[in-house]
């Protein structure tokens, strides 16, 4: 099992943020920097609930998740995928700096299947969420232009 826990500070806007978070369109393969865009599907989506598959072409990886989000909030949960077990979640908490921007707070939990996913899965334990916390920067710089 992968839990981890890891947070990101931005001179962002808290909105600015969630747009990025909530975003399920083209801009989304663009924005996080190690989905395939040929992978990303928008197989379903509601007002406060998207349901997609996305996965990283060079590592051979994919999953069916369901986002749903509340004011500050947004949980992703594996229904399939090929790296990691159904039911495994991200969650993600979007909060206002006090001196302005962003802390955005992820929360891993998650289990392993397969070679490539128990390398994964354990890369990001034995990181401690340092290499998800840089992937994470590199979104938010992605927002910048």
């Amino acid at each position: 099992m992968a839990k981890v826990t890891y947070s990101v500070e931005t001179d962002l806007d808290p909105k600015v943020v969630w747009a990025a978070l909530t975003e399920f369109g083209p801009k989304r393969a663009e924005l996080w920097p190690d989905l395939s865009p040929a992978s990303f599907q928008v197989l379903e989506r509601g007002e406060t609930w998207a349901r997609v598959r996305e996965g990283t072409a060079g590592l051979g990886i994919w999953s069916i998740e369901r986002y749903e989000w509340n004011e500050r909030v947004i949980t992703a949960t594996v229904e399939e995928a090929n790296a990691a077990q159904s039911g495994g979640t991200w969650r993600m908490e979007v909060r206002p700096r006090p001196a302005g921007g962003s802390v955005l707070t992820i929360e891993m939990d998650r289990r392993a299947k397969g070679f490539v996913g128990h390398l994964i899965h354990g890369l990001f334990q034995i990181t401690n969420g340092r290499f998800l916390a840089a992937r994470t920067r590199r979104m938010l710089s992605n927002l910048r232009g």
